[in-house]
């Protein structure tokens, strides 16, 4: 007993290096459980806004994006995925991430029919509010150069002349703060996937 009081301090400190070194081996641990399968630069884009302002994908480097490309038409995946980032949206905005750091990126392949108003009835039917400081949704000139974009982003885009709907694919787009893509996320047709796992990716991004 009088080793251990006249020692105390000592072993009160390295009690506590031990408790920190286990915490920040435990906090490595977790972020490496994030895999990035690629790094590779995303196509560049010139596109528009709902207010008719020009955005380039390059005008927001320094930040991590989310792209989606989506139409307001669409019957099945589109909400569903896009009420998706809205909950991760309200997780980044109670972390003070959002529009800061990380920005969403919408992206019509219907440009002919999606105008302004009907993307604003397609953001006002998804339960969440949509926060678009940091969200936004841009349209191309014509469907042919979306559809020209998504295949250089890898996407899969197909139209039934017949209905004027689409085959799409359901994917969530991670670029990172350099601009290069590094994660394809299946959106709601995962029935597994969460707010928290979309944060998770993107949590690593911003510490990359």
């Amino acid at each position: 007993m009088a080793f251990v009081r006249k020692h105390a301090f000592k072993i009160a400190l390295f009690a506590l290096c031990a408790a920190m070194g286990i915490y920040l081996l435990v906090s490595m641990q977790e972020k490496s459980t994030v895999n990035f399968e690629m790094d590779k630069p995303a196509p560049n884009y010139a596109m528009t806004d709902l207010d008719g302002n020009p955005v380039q994908l390059s005008d927001s480097n320094g930040k991590v994006r989310l792209i989606y490309f989506y139409y307001a038409n669409c019957p099945d995946i589109c909400p569903p995925t896009t009420f998706l980032m809205s909950e991760l949206q309200n997780e980044l905005k109670a972390d003070g991430t959002f529009g800061k750091d990380v920005e969403f990126h919408s992206v019509t392949f219907d440009p002919e029919r999606d105008k302004p108003d009907a993307v604003r009835q397609f953001i006002a039917n998804i339960p969440n509010e949509i926060d678009q400081t940091g969200w936004k949704f841009l349209s191309m000139g014509t469907e042919q150069e979306t559809s020209k974009l998504m295949t250089e982003f890898g996407l899969m885009l197909q139209k039934d002349p017949a209905t004027k709907l689409y085959t799409h694919s359901d994917l969530i787009v991670f670029v990172d703060k350099k601009g290069n893509i590094r994660k394809y996320v299946r959106g709601s047709l995962d029935e597994l996937m969460t707010a928290d796992k979309l944060k998770e990716i993107t949590d690593a991004l911003l510490d990359d």
